[in-house]
């Protein structure tokens, strides 16, 4: 069996056109049109196979992309995660032993949960501040001082209830700030989902969605059980872990790519169609546009976020700065510092990076580390811990916001 491929093994081959074939021959995926070749992919450099919509494979195709250790992720057309052919059966069982006990242990599922909220809060607060520009709107500065105030508070909170409240404030002030950071020809209502009824709506939907399918795939590569959230819960037929690395992940990657794609004039009003439902969608080309764009922002080397904890050794494509044959460190280097990586950091890196990081907490207790946090480390890696009395959000808007996320 071929050894899973990580991050580094080639880039994603989309796939958008419901007229295709998809074919092997000669160590290539063959697309067709009607019979004639639009495209020859070679399988070397595929890191996986994503199809949105309705495509058609042959046998041998899907026999070769499986045998070559890829995965085929299918999607609808509005970006929906569907399902996943693996190439690899997981089976480490005590991985799924361990998220069970997780999942029975409220003091796990909060050590899990606080710094992942605390780090989705400081990502809408540095989302606000880098997009306020000349002149700092008023809804802006006062929901990044909200904001502050509740990432302090999570990131000593004990009561994974009253994360959650956290969480719902953090959004709730966020979003009510979004729309100073749209440039001119767009508005935002707030956030509207079940369905999106505005194009910022419908950009910042499909993105979450399609960020929670990336955030699955790897789940599903490392042996995850998916329907097993550690913050989302349980439901019937939810894969809901997916749902709570995604969290960290809104902000800095989805919300930002969306405002760049707006602002920067890189879609249109006509680019938006509205259905019989009332949700407005991208148009068909529209969206085989977003996709390639989106592919290009997972796939490029992405900037540092404020504080993102350093790569360690234990992390994906690291290595520790020692002499194999000696075991010392080389002039200039500590043993056990971590080597520069193999690849650039980009989003899908990190991706792969946090989930990686959870197998670590849930089989050795290893203190999950988040994308990122307002506040610098101290040595001993505690944050500063400053809080006051003021009253927790109320659970039941936490509740509303969870769920919502979950529906994306």
């Amino acid at each position: 069996m071929p050894p899973p491929r990580t991050s580094a093994g080639g880039r994603p081959l989309v796939i958008t056109d419901p007229t295709l074939l998809i074919r092997h021959a000669n160590e290539r995926l063959v697309l067709l049109r009607e019979r004639k070749v639009v495209a020859a992919v070679p399988i070397a450099d595929v890191s996986h196979v994503a199809v949105h919509g309705p495509a058609t494979f042959t046998g041998a195709a899907i026999a070769r992309i499986l045998d070559a250790g890829l995965d085929v992720t299918f999607h609808s057309s509005s970006g929906r995660f569907r399902g996943i052919l693996q190439s690899t059966d997981p089976k480490n069982v005590f991985l799924l032993l361990a998220q069970v006990d997780a999942w029975n242990r409220p003091e796990r599922r909060v050590a899990f949960a606080r710094p992942l909220v605390a780090s989705k809060i400081a990502g809408q607060r540095a989302t606000l501040q880098r997009h306020a520009g000349a002149a700092e709107g008023p809804l802006r500065a006062v929901a990044v001082e909200r904001l502050d105030h509740l990432e302090e508070r999570a990131l000593v909170e004990e009561d994974l209830e009253v994360l959650r409240g956290f969480e719902g404030a953090a959004s709730a002030a966020y979003f009510e700030a979004f729309p100073e950071m749209l440039a001119r020809g767009f508005t935002f209502p707030g956030r509207v989902r079940r369905p999106p009824k505005d194009p910022v709506n419908a950009l910042l939907s499909f993105g979450y969605t399609l960020a929670g399918s990336e955030v699955a795939r790897h789940l599903a590569r490392i042996g995850f059980d998916t329907r097993i959230g550690l913050v989302h819960g349980i439901r019937y037929g939810r894969e809901s872990l997916p749902l709570d690395l995604v969290e960290e992940l809104r902000s800095p990657m989805v919300d930002r790519f969306t405002l760049r794609l707006l602002n920067h004039r890189q879609l249109e009003r006509d680019d938006f169609e509205e259905r019989d439902d009332g949700a407005v969608r991208l148009r068909d080309d529209a969206r085989r546009r977003y996709l390639e764009l989106w592919e290009e922002m997972l796939s490029a080397k992405a900037p540092r976020l404020r504080n993102e904890p350093r790569p360690d050794a234990t992390d994906p494509g690291r290595a520790t700065r020692v002499d194999r044959e000696t075991g010392a460190a080389p002039p200039g280097a500590t043993a056990g510092e971590p080597a520069p990586l193999d690849e650039p950091v980009t989003w899908r890196y990190r991706i792969e990076r946090q989930a990686h990081r959870l197998r670590r907490f849930l089989l050795k207790g290893v203190p999950f580390r988040p994308l990122q946090s307002s506040r610098k480390r101290s040595d001993s890696g505690a944050e500063d811990q400053k809080i006051d009395s003021a009253r927790a959000p109320d659970p039941a808007q936490a509740q509303e916001t969870i769920d919502d996320a979950a529906d994306e």
